[in-house]
């Protein structure tokens, strides 16, 4: 999903454009720096996703990321980065910690786009579904392996590594009653 399609269709949460100054400094593709500034990324999005203009991290995780190429578009809760690899404009997340310790979120914000779409998607077919979901973690059947499916549809390559996504799965399968 491109970032002008997904900016006319994400209606969850505001979504947050950066810097194109910023973008255009810190090198990324030209494509990144067009998605980013005029058409941005979801405030948050499920799971536990925040999106902003990260403009200070402390000196050794900046100099991490400025090692690893990366730059920084997100975090999750506990406090592990979410960035663009500048060399192949992958979403990986980075540990708190441990900074150059990586995984992959997506393979390409196109692919981002379309997975938080897909998980906002099932949140709210699950919460209409089963409007106890928040109490009760049951996920009707046959909704969860059409998740995993989709996912691994979008973004085989980051899925296949057993990323973020595949995690959050794993989760939520773990977590059902």
């Amino acid at each position: 999903m491109n970032a002008q399609e997904f900016a006319r269709q994400w209606k969850e949460t505001p979504l947050v454009r950066f810097s194109l100054t910023s973008l255009t400094a810190q090198g990324l593709s030209e494509a990144v720096r067009e998605a980013l500034g005029q058409y941005g990324l979801p405030a948050s999005a499920e799971p536990w996703l925040q999106f902003m203009e990260i403009r200070r991290t402390d000196e050794r995780t900046a100099a991490a990321l400025d090692e690893l190429q990366f730059y920084p578009i997100g975090y999750l809760p506990n406090g592990d980065l979410i960035c663009i690899d500048k060399n192949t404009d992958r979403i990986m997340i980075c540990d708190h910690e441990e900074p150059d310790y990586t995984w992959p979120l997506n393979s390409s914000l196109e692919a981002l786009y379309e997975s938080v779409t897909l998980y906002a998607d099932f949140i709210g077919e699950v919460n209409r579904k089963n409007p106890r979901f928040a109490s009760d973690f049951k996920i009707p059947d046959g909704m969860l392996a059409r998740l995993e499916a989709d996912l691994k549809a979008c973004d085989p390559a980051a899925f296949g590594q057993k990323g973020f996504w595949f995690t959050e799965i794993q989760v939520l399968d773990d977590n059902a009653v």
